[in-house]
């Protein structure tokens, strides 16, 4: 708790009254000798400007469940830029007592503040209770996706869709819980509605079904009702359904997330649905199709970990499930499992795993040769995608590998493959990459070039 209020009373007036400037708020800010500020920065390091904003909105929801009335003035006046004469006409007061008023909101809004710095709003940890519960204790070379991905949701408008894809097991719903609880803590959103469409999960070195029905559009419909505590949407026709959800979803900022869309019953209808409950809502979606065709998503590809970072994972890893082979285990062997994994921390964790009772060089052999031991974690990653696929996806996926991991141009390909190059191979190829079972990169000189992971290459 503050001591003394009236300091930081000043300055969040001065704040709320540069709430749309955001080059004079980051001025403020960094001006600023509060420590209270200094530890709300500090544990926020996002934009100064952004952040500032985060912890006037926080404070101000939290003053509104203690006192309605002046946060409401407080919004009218700064948030939303109302005249002076305006707010003090709608409520009645002559100009002089809603002077008073909104220096006794703004002291009590110091109050809410300072307490929501030291131990955070009621609503904040009613968003993070929301989420799953953490599946990482660190992450690993996610610095530039974690910075964009957030960069993203805090956005006040367009994307309103953001969709992080990559092939299974790459960390895709790690990153996305990380990102969204980093969001609720610096007040972004106040409400969190998190749905997990995934039907299996690879544990314990075996494919597990979660049990959960395959997620349709009214399926949808109805969680994100349930989630919101409104009244059963029985009996409603899809579009009167959609209205009302959505309706909910506006009455204060919310992200909606969708966990591992690819399990989706109808892919396509299912985003097209999630459109017309965004706006102002956020969506974000997790999925191992690649959803880039849709006008309206943003999607943001998380790819397998660095050489340096593989290593740096490889290391915690083997020290946080106290794996001592690992631990004592050469340079040179740990830069051979970040070699045949291709830094795929799923990978990673499965050969780290079975090194407590199998040696380095079987487990290493069993991954590349795909034995029966790995036919399951093969069949999680890959599975999916390869019985989606068209045979001709299949025949160009399988040619790949002949040419060369590192990449092979569109004429390498039909070379190969003996094929013409006719609409049907291009619409091959965009199964291939929409799957997540290709990269497509481009060369300085704008030649398309395709790749597989290593993974990939001992898949087919």
């Amino acid at each position: 708790m503050v001591d003394d209020l009236e300091p930081l009373a000043r300055f969040l007036h001065q704040a709320l009254r540069a709430y749309h400037r955001g080059e004079a708020l980051a001025q403020l800010a960094a001006s600023c000798e509060l420590r209270l500020l200094d530890k709300w920065l500090g544990r926020h390091p996002l934009d100064p400007a952004i952040a500032t904003r985060a912890l006037l909105d926080q404070g101000l929801a939290c003053l509104a469940e203690r006192n309605r009335d002046a946060a409401h003035l407080l919004r009218r006046r700064f948030a939303e830029n109302a005249h002076v004469a305006n707010v003090a006409r709608e409520l009645s007061y002559s100009t002089r007592t809603l002077h008073n008023r909104q220096a006794q909101a703004l002291m009590a809004l110091a109050q809410a503040t300072a307490e929501v710095v030291a131990h955070g709003s009621f609503a904040q940890q009613q968003a993070l209770d929301r989420l799953p519960p953490p599946s990482y204790s660190q992450l690993f070379g996610v610095e530039h996706a974690m910075a964009t991905l957030c960069s993203l949701l805090w956005a006040q408008n367009e994307p309103w869709m953001v969709a992080l894809q990559g092939m299974g097991g790459i960390g895709k719903t790690a990153l996305a819980r990380a990102a969204v609880e980093e969001a609720v803590r610096a007040g972004r959103f106040r409400r969190v509605i998190w749905v997990a469409a995934q039907q299996q999960a690879f544990a314990w070195e075996r494919v597990l079904a979660t049990g959960e029905p395959v997620l349709t559009h009214q399926a949808l419909l109805d969680k994100v009702a349930q989630e919101l505590a409104m009244p059963s949407l029985g009996g409603l026709a899809v579009n009167e359904a959609e209205h009302a959800v959505r309706a909910a979803l506006s009455s204060e900022p919310t992200l909606l997330v969708v966990d591992n869309l690819e399990t989706a019953d109808d892919v396509r209808a299912l985003v097209q649905g999630l459109d017309r409950l965004a706006r102002p809502a956020k969506v974000l979606l997790t999925s191992r199709y690649r959803l880039q065709a849709h006008d309206r998503i943003y999607p943001l590809n998380l790819h397998q970990l660095e050489r340096r970072d593989a290593l740096a994972f490889i290391r915690h890893h083997a020290w946080e499930r106290g794996i001592a082979v690992v631990q004592t285990a050469a340079e040179a062997d740990l830069e051979r499992i970040a070699d045949v994994t291709d830094g795929h921390p799923l990978a990673i964790k499965l050969v780290l795993g079975q090194m407590r009772v199998l040696s380095l060089g079987q487990v290493l052999d069993d991954l590349k040769a795909v034995r029966e031991m790995d036919h399951e974690f093969y069949r999680f990653i890959f599975r999916y995608a390869w019985d989606r696929l068209s045979s001709l996806a299949r025949w160009l996926l399988c040619h790949i590998p002949l040419i060369s991991i590192h990449g092979v141009t569109k004429g390498d390909l039909l070379q190969v493959t003996n094929l013409p190059d006719n609409e049907r191979v291009n619409r091959a190829l965009c199964e291939l990459g929409d799957l997540s079972l290709f990269d497509v990169a481009h060369t300085p000189d704008g030649e398309v070039m395709y790749s597989i992971h290593r993974l990939t290459e001992y898949f087919v």
